[in-house]
């Protein structure tokens, strides 16, 4: 039995492999007795025994070749550990090289330094004797000596000259005489702005910038003008509501006296005595110098980039006058809220008077007041407009002067700042938008708003009273924009303007306008009734009068004219009122005209004198009929109509007529005989449902199939009776209906 069998033999076996196991506690089988258990253990040993045993035999040479390369192996590891030793005693002497060299040549570059160190001592020594002893040569030229001053601070900046007494005092003295220039450029810059002398403040620029000190300087200057003027600001704001009276005692000493109490007025007056004279006087001095400052730096191109010394100035003068304002007594805030509008003035004022590009007032400081102004001012804006309604009554011209008065003021008191003039206006149309809400919301609705027949009632009396109120309201408006449109803003005009567009005393002339054209329509509708145009007479060498219709029509247009329309003042409304009603009265009568029939010769020349008839009849409407355009050019072109013979009546509309051809179409059937039907008695109307379809189809082409239905059934008839001609008019008409629908197609 081979090794491998012995061992898988023990592996496999129940009792040996317990023996195998990583155990503390003692292995027994409580099945086998105790002496069985070491006899089969000791057959276990033997047979491992034996297993060894014969392994060692085979690989008996095997295993003396493994011993003695083992001897090998140590004696190979003494000659390295002897080479290592003798390497680490090599390398030890190397290092010891190394350090003396490092150390020697550490000693020389240390020694090299402290030469070059002590040869550029030297030079700069010698520089700084040769800059000093230049220094002490030159009295009279600021400019060159702070630049030798600044180039001997460079210098002795460079190193550390302690110990040198030869250079001590010249430091000493560099140093002195530094301080020394500063103070007396400083000086002599505050000195050349109060006294407006540029040519010594370009010296003192020069001087600053060859110290290469400028910027700190203007930063000084600017901070220190500053300070100056936060103490007047604070004085200005900061007026007592108690002023005390001192006397003078005959000894000459001061005696105490008493104290005046000022009132609101005095206040607000002393207020704003001190304040403009503070932007008069302080403030504008103080940004003269700095404007100053500005353009002498300006001019100065090689001492940097100094180009918003004013804008930063006049942004902090902004700032700090705001943070001075809210510092100030409640009494000194609210009146700069009241008059805000007055601080802006003298904000703008001091602009015009610098003349100075790219500087405004920082408005973003001044929102608190600004807005508490606009708010305050709306107010006052909206109260005359409210009160004047207080009692339901319509309001009387005194206190609509009066609203129109705050409203001038508002736009006046702004006329100095375009940005406050603009929120303004926008103040002023919110209260011509409330005048406008209130007069609408009295008007009356009732069902006796539009009648005609009776008097005025009181309705109507009142809606036309409302109704001259707002128009002399806007007008007043109107008239305050003219007066002050050379010197308000444009867009501060045109939101003035925008919220009067839509106010007009127009709707309510509707209602009236719609009640008299019906009853012009009534009126007009009797035409057909009228006897004189069916006579057979010839109305040649006769007087002709206007017919009855129309001289109802006069007398009632006259009668409207009079008692209802001459009610309102609005001559706008009232023109475009009229205008409406003068046209739809034309417009109706040429469509009835056009109607007529039957109609002789003698009705033709009563209708020529209508046409002029009602040109005096609609005369108390409008006084000028031409201004009707395209209505009256049609009124002439029927007069002419009714003179003429159907063959005539065709050229003239072939070489162009104001009249649609539909409409002579309609009007030639009058001329026709009584088998040609008119085209609405075909389709079974009466005239009153044309003058409605004729009303609600303006389109042309409608028009002119309505008359073809009629000449084609007119067709039909004389085919279905075998009538051997036409209607002499029949040809006329359809040629006029094919010009009149190729005159559609271009």
């Amino acid at each position: 039995m081979n090794s491998m069998d012995v061992c898988t033999e023990i592996e496999n076996d129940e009792f040996y492999s317990k023996f195998l196991e990583e155990c503390v506690r003692p292995i027994t089988d409580e099945n086998i007795s105790v002496s069985d258990q070491v006899t089969k253990l000791s057959e276990g040993i033997n047979k491992l025994t034996k297993s060894l045993e014969c392994q060692v035999l085979a690989k008996h040479n095997d295993l003396l070749t493994q011993a003695s390369h083992i001897s090998d192996l140590e004696n190979m590891l003494d000659a390295v550990k002897i080479q290592e030793e003798s390497h680490l005693r090599d390398a030890e002497g190397l290092a010891e090289g190394v350090h003396a060299s490092y150390e020697s040549l550490e000693n020389q570059t240390r020694m090299l330094e402290r030469v070059q160190t002590t040869c550029n001592l030297l030079r700069h020594a010698l520089k700084i004797l040769s800059l000093w002893k230049k220094l002490c040569s030159i009295n009279e030229n600021p400019a060159k000596k702070a630049m030798l001053l600044f180039e001997l601070n460079e210098l002795f900046g460079d190193y550390d000259f302690e110990g040198i007494h030869l250079l001590d005092d010249v430091l000493k003295q560099v140093q002195k005489q530094r301080v020394d220039l500063l103070n007396n450029s400083t000086n002599m810059l505050q000195i050349s702005l109060l006294n407006g002398d540029k040519t010594n403040l370009l010296q003192c620029f020069k001087v600053f910038h060859n110290l290469q000190c400028t910027g700190e300087q203007i930063a000084n200057t600017v901070t220190n003008i500053l300070k100056e003027l936060q103490k007047e600001i604070n004085v200005a704001l900061n007026v007592q509501m108690v002023s005390i009276e001192v006397k003078k005692s005959s000894s000459g000493r001061i005696a105490p006296g008493k104290a005046n109490i000022m009132n609101a007025q005095d206040f607000k007056i002393k207020l704003w005595e001190d304040i403009e004279k503070l932007f008069k006087g302080e403030i504008y001095k103080s940004c003269i110098k700095v404007v100053m400052l500005q353009n002498v730096v300006s001019e100065l191109h090689a001492i940097g980039n100094f180009r918003n010394i004013a804008k930063n100035f006049w942004n902090e003068l902004c700032l700090l006058f705001s943070v001075e304002l809210e510092k100030s007594p409640s009494n000194v805030s609210q009146s700069i809220e009241i008059d805000y509008a007055k601080l802006l003035k003298c904000f703008n004022d001091l602009l015009s008077k610098l003349k100075c590009k790219n500087l405004e007032m920082n408005r973003s400081y001044f929102t608190k007041w600004e807005n508490s102004f606009l708010s305050k001012s709306l107010a006052k804006l909206l109260e005359p407009v409210r009160s004047m309604w207080h009692l339901n009554q319509v309001p009387n011209m005194d206190q609509i002067d009066n609203a129109v008065r705050v409203i001038a003021e508002a736009l006046s008191i702004s006329l100095g700042d375009k940005q406050l003039s603009i929120s303004l206006a926008y103040s002023v149309a919110k209260s011509i938008k409330q005048m406008h809400m209130e007069t609408e919301q009295r008007l009356s609705m009732d069902n006796d708003v539009a009648q005609i027949i009776e008097p005025p009632t009181s309705s109507q009396q009142k809606n036309a009273d409302l109704c001259n109120a707002l128009y002399y309201f806007t007008s007043q408006i109107k008239r305050v924009l003219v007066n002050m449109n050379a010197m308000l803003p444009p867009e501060s005009v045109q939101i003035v303007q925008n919220s009067l567009k839509d106010i007009s005393s127009l709707p309510i002339l509707e209602l009236f306008a719609e009640s008299i054209r019906n009853s012009l329509f009534i009126i007009l509708m009797t035409l057909h009734d009228e006897q004189d145009f069916l006579r057979n007479e010839d109305p040649s060498n006769k007087t002709l009068s206007c017919s009855p219709y129309m001289k109802e029509l006069q007398q009632f247009v006259s009668r409207c004219k009079d008692i209802y329309l001459s009610m309102f003042q609005e001559k706008y409304a009232l023109n475009e009122c009229s205008m409406t009603i003068s046209k739809a009265c034309i417009e109706r009568f040429v469509h009835h005209v056009c109607n007529v029939r039957p109609l002789t010769a003698y009705g033709r020349a009563k209708l020529q004198v209508d046409c002029k008839q009602i040109e005096a009849s609609l005369s108390p409407l409008i006084s000028d009929v031409i201004e009707l355009g395209d209505h009256y050019r049609q009124l002439k072109a029927l007069q002419l109509l009714l003179e003429k013979t159907p063959q005539d009546i065709a050229k003239s509309q072939y070489e162009g007529a104001s009249l649609p051809y539909s409409l002579v179409m309609m009007f030639l059937f009058s001329h026709a005989g009584s088998q040609l039907v008119s085209p609405h008695v075909c389709a079974g109307w009466n005239i009153q449902k044309l003058m409605q379809w004729l009303e609600t189809h303006k389109n042309e082409r409608d028009r002119l199939e309505f008359v073809a239905g009629a000449l084609q059934r007119y067709q039909n008839h004389i085919r279905q009776n075998q009538i051997a001609t036409y209607d002499v008019v029949y040809p006329i008409l359809l040629q006029l209906l094919e010009d009149g629908r190729k005159h559609l197609k271009k």
